[in-house]
């Protein structure tokens, strides 16, 4: 028995995050930097994180729970000991897409790509803020294969939810392996130099965006399960998932961090 994701699959697929293409844009007036968060910590790696998804398109589903991929990015930044800053979005958006315009207009720059706008948008940033190093965050929908009862996608692994109508449809279930492509969210973060050359890139899993609800009805015509993939209300909810997704992404520019238990259970005299 395997799950049927066409469906749900073609929804998502309309949303797949894509980069932005050439558009043209006037660079405002506002200093980005009239908006910062700055977290207390070693003045050494002065780093400038821009908002998520600036320099692209965010699907709807993955609007609402943005936030907490960014309060995990300044957690988790902040346990390295960085001092950490970022710019107004609707001010960086404009810069970015001023970029793409500049880089484009040149000699021979028809076809300059991301990294080329990337340094270009960094060179206009450093006129308003002090850094050493700029994080780009983009959180988007990959498909993650599902194998039996997990999914593995961006080096996470991740247990499918399973939601059915009765016990003995839940009894089913867990007899069922579970086949197929489900959408999950997905954190790419690309590190620059403060001069705009890029030092790294990773992808790191965050959650499934989908689980899995059985239908079963014993007494009916047939009492094959009906599976279906479902939207989750909250697929941001675990923390330690986030903070994992996050701490992939930025492997090796940064060393990973324990759970928080686990180096609460390694401190001398708990």
């Amino acid at each position: 028995m395997h799950v049927r994701h066409t469906r749900f699959h073609a929804r998502f697929g309309t949303w797949l995050v894509v980069m932005l293409a050439l558009a043209c844009a006037s660079t405002p007036d506002t200093d980005p930097s009239e908006e910062r968060s700055v977290l207390a910590g070693s003045a050494v790696q002065n780093v400038l994180i821009l908002p998520i998804n600036v320099t692209t398109t965010t699907p709807p589903d993955l609007e609402p729970h943005l936030p907490r991929v960014w309060e995990g990015l300044e957690d988790y930044l902040g346990l390295h000991g960085m001092r950490l800053r970022t710019v107004n979005y609707q001010v960086t958006r404009q810069f970015w897409l001023g970029s793409i315009k500049k880089v484009r207009e040149r000699p021979g720059g028809k076809d300059a790509g991301f990294d080329a706008a990337m340094k270009e948008l960094i060179r206009k940033l450093a006129f308003h803020a002090e850094f050493d190093t700029v994080l780009v965050p983009t959180v988007f929908i990959a498909q993650a294969p599902i194998e039996e009862k997990s999914a593995h996608w961006d080096g996470v692994e991740r247990e499918v939810s399973v939601v059915a109508n009765s016990l003995a449809g839940k009894a089913v279930a867990e007899t069922v392996p579970l086949e197929g492509l489900a959408p999950a969210a997905t954190l790419h973060m690309a590190v620059y130099d403060g001069e705009g050359n890029k030092i790294q890139e990773g992808r790191g899993g965050i959650d499934l965006l989908i689980e899995v609800r059985v239908k079963h009805n014993p007494y009916g015509p047939g009492d094959d399960p009906v599976f279906r993939f479902m939207p989750r209300s909250d697929p941001f909810a675990d923390p330690e998932h986030v903070r994992e997704g996050i701490a992939i992404a930025l492997s090796p520019f940064l060393p990973a961090l324990l759970p928080p238990h686990e180096e609460e259970a390694e401190t001398p005299g708990n």
